[in-house]
């Protein structure tokens, strides 16, 4: 999530370099760019990891959700009007009343879709031998990521569609163990190489783009969450801390139950504007010697900010409900 909302940092921060150099901060920018859409796989591929040997469909898991997403819907829309980031409108209300039905938040969205039917998925995923099961993602990965990364095509494909594939290829590592024996920190320094080498390719698009602007203009083609190098970078990641044997710890458990509520919060499409535009001003930054530590202390501070906001709402709001809730369905 840390990721993510750098890439936020970045591409809401009304940032705008010139195509005719390149400097620090500009590569600064591109490169906290990518974390974005990592960030993105590595939340499905927990999800299916987790979710393709579960029993069941939970009832109050679909209502912790919905009621999360409309509580900070309603909410952010309120206070947007005396910010002005917003005028009242009853059209506009509607829609914040079904946030997920409207695609309020693209994720929030797809991802509830994507629980819905998990359990349909699952009795796929687990009526398939390991060959078949194979092939499946083989042609999923073909249609959906290599056709996408060299032609730019999604092939009929959408964001659904890619969360089934991420959702079915983590399934097939819970189902089918990887039997060699590698140490997770191998997986994780080969993240970062790859890490290194797409950045590489941005660097190299930014000096051939001083000469043809196509190339400046898709810098950051290989960042997108379809893209080859943007899920071996995430499927290394994840294979990378399963292989780690971490125990459990509260602290990391509770800022992990809130870190949904974070994205939530300041990618809201009026939140992302007062944030990057009115409170932090990011692109007054852009030619300054102080936006590699300013951004870095702008990000973590709006990220514990918001696990302090959800923290609060899960505490004070969601458990009283959520409790009353479930004793009208059991």
């Amino acid at each position: 999530m840390i990721m993510i909302v750098f890439h936020h940092f970045s591409v809401h921060g009304g940032f705008e370099f010139g195509a005719s150099s390149i400097t620090v901060n500009k590569l600064w920018v591109q490169f906290i760019q990518m974390g974005g859409k990592i960030g993105v796989n590595i939340f499905v591929l927990i999800s299916g990891y987790f979710l393709v040997v579960a029993p069941s469909l939970k009832k109050s898991r679909i209502i912790k959700i919905w009621a999360q997403v409309l509580t900070y819907s309603v909410v952010l829309f309120v206070i947007s009007i005396p910010l002005g980031l917003t005028t009242f409108g009853v059209k506009e209300l509607i829609k914040r009343t079904f946030p997920i039905i409207f695609e309020h938040w693209w994720f929030a969205s797809t991802y509830f879709v994507m629980y819905l039917i998990s359990p349909y998925l699952n009795k796929l995923l687990n009526s398939l031998n390991k060959r078949t099961y194979e092939h499946m993602l083989l042609l999923f990965f073909v249609c959906w990521c290599i056709v996408f990364t060299f032609t730019s095509k999604t092939l009929q494909g959408n964001d659904l569609l890619w969360f089934i594939f991420l959702y079915a290829l983590s399934g097939y590592i819970r189902l089918f163990p990887i039997k060699w024996e590698i140490k997770g920190k191998y997986y994780i320094f080969g993240s970062l190489i790859a890490i290194i080498l797409n950045f590489g390719v941005v660097v190299f698009f930014d000096v051939i783009g001083m000469k043809i602007p196509f190339f400046q203009e898709h810098a950051t083609y290989f960042y997108s969450m379809r893209a080859l190098p943007c899920i071996v970078i995430s499927l290394l990641l994840f294979l990378g801390f399963l292989k780690i044997n971490l125990r459990s710890n509260r602290i990391i458990n509770t800022i992990s139950s809130c870190t949904f509520g974070v994205y939530l919060i300041h990618d809201d499409v009026y939140m992302r504007t007062f944030l990057w535009k009115i409170i932090f001003k990011n692109s007054t930054y852009l030619e300054s010697n102080y936006l590699i530590p300013y951004s870095i202390v702008v990000v973590v501070l709006v990220f514990f900010a918001c696990v302090l906001i959800e923290f609060l709402r899960i505490h004070l709001i969601e458990k009283k409900y959520m409790k009353f809730i479930m004793k009208r369905l059991s």
